[in-house]
């Protein structure tokens, strides 16, 4: 509607400056603003404001700014950690199991300010949701609500069931990961004591990124595994300043000549893990290839087949057939791999420590510079005992035991989308495996 207004009164402007004085002083023209009114479906006071900008635009050629343009961006008001994780799903679940009550999003919404410090708005929770794996669905009455996709949950089911198997195995469980420190990093209310007590404030500048990279398991670190390196650019994800040969080279060269034989390793899915072994068809491969790829995956087909149907048979088989250089890597080597389900840093037990090195350095990073950086990761790396290993690791293990004892409950998790007033007809459904986790 706004930019119909703006549209209007330059119209009228454009008439209208053609018979009035050279000063072009427009503000004493009234019928500008009730035609624009009128016209628009706007109030006069809007119109006004309007008026006014143009009244003091330094020439009568300059144009009218956009009010979108100045709008600031809203700052995102919470971050998908693995605390966060936990804590969501077992809100959901807690509110059916425990309290036997139907949740709303602004029951939710509380509960997430008291456990996170959440302050954002109902919109913000829906669209945390998504952004842990639900997805949009319409229920028989034409409702709308969100659900957890079929495969995450799959996904995460056989995770938890390979992880027993390994577990009963007395096998020793790696866990790895990737993650970053800015030299800038600080926390927004962190009091520092130099000469005397004053706060100190987080530079205008991003920094230098350190990447850190490191793996552990339930008795602490893995010996020399560490590597800590300055980052080329700030830009991006952080992913970005990683890449397949290098992640290779700390595996070849740290990781596995460190581990105990037959050690499984954790990975997550960034996409420097997820280089494939061999293309897969696609719907643009060629039908002799297509056909080739059948017989040497052992798939039985007509050789009458057309293009189409054979695509289709693919299609059916591709996820199976789908393999990884770092796996084969690591398994020529005499390690297995388990790739953690999408949204889930809470099976990660290495994410905690991250968390714990990350809240170490906030406090402690007075000067904000490399220097004093590198000297700050290492010692807050050094803080980190086989005791807070061995205590995240039994929380990890906690959290996939309650995965196991709640993924075959005959009930559905059910949160309403409207109002409290209004609970028992509309819903946002989520399946029954999720976690019962104490904070």
């Amino acid at each position: 509607m706004i930019a119909s207004v703006y549209h209007f009164l330059r119209e009228e402007y454009e008439f209208t400056k053609s018979v009035a004085e050279p000063n072009c002083d427009l503000s004493h023209l009234g019928d500008i603003t009730r035609r624009t009114a009128e016209a628009t479906g706007v109030s006069m006071k809007t119109v006004q404001r309007i008026l006014k900008e143009e009244k003091e635009l330094p020439s009568c050629s300059s144009n009218f700014t956009s009010p979108m343009k100045k709008r600031r961006k809203r700052d995102s008001k919470i971050e998908i950690d693995n605390f966060t994780a936990d804590v969501v799903r077992s809100t959901i679940q807690n509110f059916h199991v425990i309290h036997k009550e139907i949740p709303t999003l602004a029951k939710l919404k509380t509960v997430l300010n008291e456990k996170n410090g959440f302050d954002g708005c109902i919109e913000t929770v829906r669209q945390l949701l998504l952004k842990l794996g639900y997805k949009w669905r319409k229920t028989e009455n034409n409702r709308k609500i969100l659900t957890e996709r079929h495969d995450i949950q799959m996904w995460r089911l056989k995770f938890l069931k390979k992880m027993s198997e390994y577990r009963s195995q007395v096998r020793a469980i790696v866990y790895t990961d990737e993650s970053y420190v800015l030299s800038t990093h600080v926390r927004n209310n962190t009091w520092a004591q130099k000469k005397e007590s004053k706060a100190f404030l987080k530079k205008i500048s991003t920094g230098t990124r350190f990447i850190l990279v490191h793996a552990g398991t339930k008795d602490g670190y893995i010996e020399n595994a560490s590597l800590i390196y300055k980052a080329n650019s700030t830009a991006g994800d952080y992913h970005s300043n990683m890449s397949y040969d290098n992640y290779v080279k700390w595996l070849n060269e740290k990781l596995l000549p460190n581990l105990s034989p037959r050690s499984v390793i954790v990975l997550d899915n960034a996409s420097y893990h997820n280089t494939r072994t061999e293309k897969l068809p696609t719907s643009a491969t060629k039908k002799a290839d297509m056909q080739q790829w059948l017989r040497d995956k052992g798939i039985a087909f007509e050789q009458s087949l057309l293009k189409l149907e054979l695509y289709d048979i693919i299609k059916k088989h591709k996820d199976e057939h789908i393999t990884y250089k770092i796996d084969d890597f690591i398994k020529s080597k005499g390690f297995d791999v388990i790739r953690l389900p999408p949204y889930h840093p809470e099976l990660n037990a290495i994410e905690n420590i991250w968390g714990i090195v990350k809240n170490y350095i906030a406090s402690k990073n007075i000067e904000q510079n490399m220097t004093n950086m590198d000297r700050l990761i290492f010692e807050s790396l050094n803080r980190v005992t086989s005791e807070t290993w061995q205590k995240t690791c039994a929380h990890v293990e906690k959290i996939e035991k309650e995965y196991l004892k709640y993924v075959d409950l005959d009930f559905e998790f059910i949160i309403n989308l409207g109002n409290d007033s209004d609970e028992s007809e509309s819903g946002i459904e989520f399946d029954s495996d999720l976690c019962n986790l104490s904070f």
